[in-house]
């Protein structure tokens, strides 16, 4: 834990030192300051990736009928050898349009290891079954005895940021004389549960956002299906003349999303690799649906059961106000540069 502990620190350190320049270094602001610029610095440094993960899944929802093009291309042909010329051709649709189906791992990879740092950080600040004399003496990460003391002297409207809602009598005797914990609990219980709101919008936000942006690639498939049967391009369900003369009747749809989505035989069977994928995708919806309803209490169930400090919750809360501001930011820009609706060319570059 001290391999992901230490470089929090040390970023929390910098910053708390440079607040320093402009409030007490002991006081509230400045370690308040500090957990917030180290949200700040670390959602920083992911804005390119975060970038890039939603321009790259914005142009492969666009890029989805091409693909159903070269799966429709590919699903009488089923070798081994066309297997691989099928993945090379991906691979070359997805190199010319600039995506990177991977990209949206790097921020959560990045983000889960800072707050596992920052948990470990800040609980070690008060070392659970020490004494705060005993705590105060002890080094944390980058933070030497003098700046763990003066962390544990801090408070936020005169609560102890690192107090936690199960902290034991004796310990809020020795860290703030007169403190009760119901004092932790006017504190912690509104912002343990704003924490938990703010994640509960973001989640659902980003929910109705996957949704919508499926609804469009499924409208696009269908029209791939559509020209594919009528045997020329349809606009508003009306097959265009070519060289003056209409195609044929379409045949009967298959019935059915999957069915339509997944290239199905007549027998309603799938018969490529594209009804598995649907089938992987609608699972990771209802799995996300799932982790909505119940991530959401995480903060809540931390701050008793896990003793998330008052910092925790502070970091929580302002995460998530960031990556509300930062989506909205996002989705303004992605709706001018590849509208959902658009049927142009896609912009050469994924980079801000």
């Amino acid at each position: 834990m001290d391999l992901f502990a230490y470089p929090v620190s040390l970023v929390m350190k910098f910053w708390h030192w440079a607040l320093s320049f402009v409030v007490d270094p002991d006081s509230g602001v400045a370690w308040v300051g500090s957990v917030l610029l180290l949200v700040v610095t670390v959602r920083l440094l992911l804005l390119r990736s975060m970038w890039r993960q939603q321009y790259s899944m914005r142009k492969m929802a666009q890029l989805a009928p091409k693909m159903k093009e070269l799966q429709n291309k590919y699903k009488d042909r089923k070798s081994p050898e066309d297997r691989q010329e099928q993945a090379k051709e991906m691979q070359a649709l997805y190199a010319d349009a600039g995506v990177n189906p991977l990209a949206g791992c790097l921020p959560l990879l990045v983000q889960i290891p800072v707050f596992l740092g920052l948990y470990y950080v800040l609980l070690n600040f008060s070392r659970p079954g020490k004494s705060i004399e005993e705590a105060s003496q002890m080094t944390n990460g980058a933070f030497g005895p003098e700046q763990v003391s003066s962390f544990l002297n801090a408070e936020i409207f005169g609560v102890p940021l690192a107090s936690y809602i199960r902290m034991p009598q004796e310990v809020m005797d020795s860290l703030h004389p007169g403190l009760v914990r119901e004092d932790i609990l006017m504190l912690a219980v509104p912002l343990f549960v704003l924490a938990g709101i703010a994640t509960f919008i973001n989640m659902w936000n980003s929910f109705r956002r996957q949704k919508a942006a499926k609804a469009a690639e499924q409208a696009a498939l269908a029209r791939v299906d559509a020209e594919e049967r009528a045997g020329g391009p349809v606009v508003d369900g009306e097959v265009l003349e070519v060289d003056g003369e209409k195609p044929a009747a379409p045949a009967p749809a298959t019935t059915g999303a999957a069915g339509a989505a997944a290239g199905a035989g007549p027998d309603g069977k799938p018969q490529d690799f594209q009804s598995m994928a649907e089938q992987m995708t609608e699972s990771m919806n209802q799995s996300m649906k799932i982790m909505m309803y119940l991530f959401p209490f995480f903060p809540i169930v931390g701050a008793y059961f896990f003793n998330f400090p008052i910092a925790i919750g502070l970091y929580w809360l302002t995460n998530n106000i960031w990556t509300a501001v930062q989506s909205h930011i996002f989705m303004e820009k992605l709706e001018k540069e590849l509208p959902m609706s658009s049927r142009e060319g896609l912009p050469p570059s994924a980079f801000m």
